[in-house]
């Protein structure tokens, strides 16, 4: 007959402490793994032979209201892609001065890409759709001129937020159809119905900016 293997004390508490340290250091990498970057990973996007320049442009949800300044979705999408997206938003700036400060931004940077998130702040004060959709046409156009490629950004509908719908106000898609820029639906009206990623009634907290991060960078792994 074989004799049984005993395990002294100490012998199954090191057990116990390795089979811990293990799993620990496996969820480490399938979180690496879900943000998109893993460390000495290359950079997910690539422009012909360096990494793009990306800027994101906008209001207060883009600025990071609500939120530390490296939990804004710009930050923690630079995070994710292993690539500096630099931060253009202003908080309460309307879409009209957006449209003129636009030029400003891209004579600074130089970008490849930008994404544009504009007329939050407009609908939050009551100001007219018809002057949201104006002065995004202008943005995207200005962007196009300067040989960059403009990716919109959809604003949900604060009306049907209240109503626990997430869907984008139309004229964000129909401007991107219009000009032939590129759109992203969805990525702050789900965040947005769900109080628990929210920071006041209006904004995000980090863990809202980080799923809308989420979103724009697999749209931009998957199409760029």
């Amino acid at each position: 007959m074989r004799e049984k293997m005993h395990i002294s004390k100490s012998e199954f508490i090191a057990f116990i402490v390795l089979l811990f340290v293990g799993f620990y250091f496996y969820n480490q990498h399938q979180l690496a793994s879900d943000d998109g970057l893993e460390s000495g990973d290359a950079p997910m996007l690539m422009h012909g032979d360096r990494t793009p320049v990306i800027v994101a442009f906008g209001d207060s949800l883009t600025a990071g209201s609500g939120a530390p300044a490296d939990k804004s979705y710009p930050a923690q999408l630079s995070d994710m892609l292993g690539i500096d997206v630099i931060n253009e938003g202003r908080s309460n700036e309307s879409s009209r001065e957006a449209a003129r400060r636009i030029g400003q931004v891209l004579s600074r940077h130089h970008p490849d890409i930008v994404l544009i998130e504009t007329g939050f702040d407009d609908m939050l004060t009551g100001r007219k759709r018809s002057k949201i959709r104006e002065n995004l046409t202008k943005i995207v156009e200005s962007v196009k001129r300067s040989g960059a490629a403009p990716i919109v950004i959809g604003v949900p509908d604060l009306d049907l937020v209240g109503l626990m719908i997430s869907s984008d106000v139309g004229l964000y898609e129909e401007v991107a159809q219009k000009t032939g820029a590129r759109y992203i639906p969805d990525v702050f009206g789900p965040v947005l119905r769900n109080e628990s990623l929210k920071s006041d009634e209006n904004h995000p907290n980090a863990e809202g900016y980080r799923k809308a991060a989420q979103t724009v960078r697999e749209f931009l792994t998957d199409t760029i």
